[in-house]
């Protein structure tokens, strides 16, 4: 009996830490506000011209967050078909949010939302370090967190997509 309760609670823990769009699931456009430069934009329409695009969500105060960012930044860097930007899903504090960005030097976009139910769509859920990887808009990768497997994944995916 113990046995099947740390089961349960091991594929319960699992379930917890998957990003909640799936492969073939779609970006949706919703209205952002880069915390750089005070602009609102739409996220989506923004890197139409880019053949792929990463969007990660995370937590202002989430040093592992910051650490996937720099792992994006090097996977962007080289890339010009590549579109990659961050959401701060925790606050809104966009001079905090500047500096953690500048501290960590993340040079692509990072933003909050300017729309309230932009959630609806990417269900994150409050879930920091979620991960989406896309190509034409659909879904092709997506994680919680990247640990060394999993930004192996994204590379190789990445460079892969965007050799062809």
């Amino acid at each position: 009996m113990k046995k099947i309760a740390l089961l349960l609670a091991g594929v319960a823990l699992a379930s917890i830490a998957q990003a909640a769009l799936k492969p073939g699931d779609s970006l949706t456009p919703y209205t952002i506000k880069n915390v750089e430069t005070g602009k609102e934009y739409c996220q989506v329409c923004a890197y139409s011209a880019k053949a792929a695009k990463i969007v990660a969500f995370g937590n202002l105060n989430d040093a592992a967050f910051w650490a996937d960012l720099k792992k994006l930044q090097a996977l962007q860097s080289g890339q010009n078909k590549l579109g990659v930007f961050a959401q701060i899903i925790d606050s809104k504090d966009t001079n905090a949010i500047k500096a953690a960005a500048a501290k960590n030097g993340i040079t692509f976009p990072v933003v909050v939302a300017a729309e309230k139910d932009w959630d609806e769509a990417y269900n994150v859920k409050g879930v920091s370090r979620t991960i989406y990887y896309a190509q034409k808009n659909r879904i092709a990768w997506t994680s919680v967190g990247l640990s060394d497997k999993a930004s192996g994944e994204l590379e190789a995916s990445v460079k892969r997509d965007l050799a062809s």
